[in-house]
Order: C-alpha cells, then sequence, then structure tokens
C-alpha cells in the first residue's frame, strides 16, 4: 500500500469508527449485523485495510450516514 493509500485508509478508518461509536455500536455488533468479521472491521477502523466501495456503502447504510461522511 503506498503512502496516498494508506492516508486515506486511516482517514476513513477514523470516520467509521467515529460513527459507529456514535451510533452506540460495538464493534462486533456492526460487523455481526453486516455479514463479516470484527477483525476484518477492526483492520478497517485501524487503516489496515482498504474497503471497497460496496462495503463502504455497505457500512454508511448500517450507521446512517452518507458515503461521503468517510472521507
Amino acid at each position: 500500500m503506498d503512502k496516498n493509500a494508506q492516508k486515506i485508509a486511516r482517514l476513513v478508518g477514523k470516520n467509521i469508527s467515529k460513527y459507529r461509536r456514535k451510533k452506540g455500536l460495538t464493534s462486533e455488533t456492526l460487523a455481526y449485523e453486516n455479514g463479516f468479521s470484527k477483525g476484518y472491521l477492526s483492520d478497517l477502523e485501524n487503516g489496515k485495510k482498504i474497503p471497497s466501495i460496496l462495503m463502504l456503502d455497505r457500512l454508511a447504510k448500517a450507521l446512517g450516514v452518507q458515503l461521503k461522511d468517510f472521507f
């Protein structure tokens, strides 16, 4: 992952975590309700993985935000 991708992954992950906490959800609950593992969500929130647009769309809907809010 290049430096720009790392920067974007960290920003997106930070915002996923922020909106998850704001909604009062645990990482386990959000992951389970959306069909992926807690470990995968943890990697997203910590900027270790880059989610697909489809995954981001699913998370945005689950968190009640718009896709652009992650950026």
